[in-house]
């Protein structure tokens, strides 16, 4: 059972997958995680590494062949917010209808819809021109602060955030890092966010879970204050003494 101020407990969890040619192939093995509420943690590693398929076990999109995921004290409990990589908006759906699908899962009254949706729009900078537009119809960056919004519309506790800016372009990548970090300091919530850049994880995260070979290898705390300056000497050794960890422990694991 998760204590009181644990979001979510992965208590050893594992994943095996048959592939026609390979057989059982082990995506996770014996993961024991405790993800903090109201911190921001960063599962950082290789590609293949395990860590989407961690992300999918604790949205309930797919089951763990052993072990169990508690969210919110129950068994996959909570219905957390998902970001994907490409945000998985609907082609045939607007923005702002795009924004009201979760609300329309839960079943909330017509009259509130519009309303809560045209707020998670504003909260990540997207203004009124912009709701009527269909996903192609928007740049990359875009297409993802729609995302967030649908993810936040519901007011979930939990968001799970899958590589969300890693097919965009440095410059709007930073820029997203930095206001989703302004929208979690007016409101924290227990954000699980996956990625493979090193630097992305020292400049978000509260804590980094390093995985290899879809085994936990190590875990960082980092106690910078924010914002956090890319430039400034102690960034620069923490990020080194993180990437000197995945380095050696991918090769080790």
């Amino acid at each position: 059972m998760p204590e009181p101020d644990e979001a979510i407990r992965f208590e050893s969890v594992s994943k095996c997958f048959l592939a026609p040619v390979r057989g059982e192939v082990w995506a996770l093995r014996d993961i024991d995680l405790a993800c903090e509420a109201g911190k921001l943690t960063c599962v950082l590693g290789p590609s293949g590494c395990g860590k989407t398929t961690l992300l999918r076990i604790a949205a309930g999109l797919d089951q763990p062949t052993s072990g169990q995921v508690l969210v919110n004290c129950r068994c996959r409990a909570g219905r957390p917010g998902l970001v994907s990589q490409e945000g998985d908006l609907l082609p045939w759906r607007r923005a702002l209808a795009n924004v009201l699908l979760g609300l329309e899962v839960q079943s909330v009254p017509r009259a509130q819809r519009k309303a809560r949706a045209r707020a998670a729009l504003r909260r990540v900078g997207l203004g009124e021109e912009l709701e009527e537009c269909f996903p192609h119809e928007l740049s990359g960056g875009m297409r993802q602060r729609v995302a967030i919004a649908r993810a936040l519309c519901p007011n979930p506790r939990i968001i799970l955030m899958d590589e969300p800016f890693a097919s965009l372009d440095e410059p709007m990548r930073y820029r997203l890092q930095e206001e989703l970090l302004a929208l979690w300091a007016q409101d924290p919530r227990t954000i699980v966010f996956v990625t493979h850049s090193i630097e992305e994880a020292v400049f978000l995260a509260d804590r980094i879970v390093i995985l290899a070979e879809g085994r936990k290898v190590r875990e960082f705390a980092i106690e910078l204050p924010r914002p956090r300056d890319r430039l400034a000497a102690e960034f620069a050794r923490l990020l080194l003494d993180v990437r000197r960890s995945v380095a050696i422990r991918a090769f080790h694991a």
